[in-house]
């Protein structure tokens, strides 16, 4: 009875270790390996995968766009973080009109000035707020994406508290990759 028990043991371990194998083997999936380019995201693909919506813009000064918002997602309530999406009718327009506004918005040294930026809207929520409202004079977001028909901003936080915070690829990555799980 105890072999019976054991060879029981052994196979539950072994089916186990199986499982996690193909779990971090998805992780490891590169999604901005150009395979999602002719996917076409909506806004209710994003809420599907709990992004709260905060602002819409106005994007009628921001060429080829059909949409855009400002809103938050996270893993985890305690791990959400600012995400601005744009999307457009397709891969191709969201490279050819919209690459030049991301990159305005994001990097080091980004345009968060209203009075200097080329499309206007939502320029004050691409800036850190420090502490009673203050804003500083840091860009939100750091990088960008374009995946799919979408351009998505990517967040890097101060902290470095919670793991990937300061990676604004791999906060865009961990997002995006829950729209291809779906």
């Amino acid at each position: 009875m105890n072999i019976k028990y054991f060879l029981l043991s052994l196979l539950v371990a072994f089916l186990f270790s199986c499982s996690e194998t193909s779990k971090e083997e998805s992780l490891e999936i590169n999604i901005f390996d150009g395979s999602y380019d002719t996917l076409n995201f909506s806004i209710d693909d994003f809420i599907n995968i709990s992004f709260k919506i905060n602002k819409e813009y106005d994007i009628s000064e921001l060429p080829d766009a059909i949409e855009a918002y400002y809103g938050f997602w996270g893993s985890s309530d305690y791990e959400r973080r600012e995400f601005e999406l744009r999307f457009y009718p397709s891969n191709e327009i969201a490279k050819s009109s919209g690459t030049f506004f991301a990159e305005e918005a994001t990097g080091e040294d980004a345009i968060i000035k209203k009075a200097d930026a080329t499309w206007k809207e939502g320029v004050k929520d691409r800036r850190f707020v420090g502490p009673f409202g203050t804003s500083k004079n840091r860009s939100k977001y750091l990088d960008y994406v374009i995946f799919g028909n979408v351009i998505v901003l990517c967040p890097s936080e101060v902290s470095e508290k919670v793991i990937g915070a300061w990676d604004p690829i791999e906060n865009c990555k961990n997002m995006l990759s829950k729209l291809i799980i779906n």
